[in-house]
């Protein structure tokens, strides 16, 4: 395992997912992100990469990211969601440390919901949840995300049209 800074450089190449790591002792070059005007360019290039706690908290994240570019380096993209999630999407919460339920019943206004994933602060609080159907009040203090998770490519920003294999809408889902 190499213990350099890496940023990862995504392209399609022959069907598998061929991630190109750029080894450097430096800042990453390039876009080392995909910020689509959520944050500020230059504040993501220069300002964070500069402020002490962000450097403690990637020197941190190095191993995980390895691990997360080795993964992905022998990956090979498939559009059965199952598959994503059993073969990157479960590997790289357990990676990223993450206690997580698979699709748990929620409550929500719009009736009973299967979430692909709820992560949660530790595996206590799964016991404590597992089997129920889950509310705000179940979840306050103990959960801390919910995760759809999609096959790999599935445009999230348009609805798809008929036809599809997909049997739901392609709307982002809110929880």
């Amino acid at each position: 395992m190499v213990s350099a800074r890496r940023t990862l450089e995504p392209r399609v190449k022959s069907g598998r997912c061929d991630y190109t790591l750029c080894m450097q002792t430096g800042q990453p070059t390039g876009r080392p992100h995909r910020n689509q005007g959520l944050f500020s360019d230059h504040y993501l290039n220069t300002t964070l990469p500069t402020r002490p706690d962000w450097r403690v908290l990637a020197d941190e994240a190095r191993p995980a990211m390895e691990e997360i570019a080795s993964l992905l380096d022998s990956y090979t993209p498939s559009e059965n969601e199952a598959q994503v999630e059993e073969e990157l999407v479960r590997p790289v919460l357990r990676l990223l440390g993450h206690t997580f339920e698979v699709q748990p019943a929620l409550a929500t206004p719009e009736g009973t919901k299967r979430p692909d994933y709820i992560l949660y602060r530790d595996a206590g609080s799964v016991t404590a949840n597992k089997g129920r159907t889950l509310t705000d009040e179940s979840l306050k203090g103990r959960a801390f995300a919910v995760a759809d998770a999609k096959y790999w490519e599935r445009p999230l920003d348009v609805s798809l049209k008929g036809g599809s294999k997909d049997a739901f809408s392609n709307k982002n889902p809110s929880y």
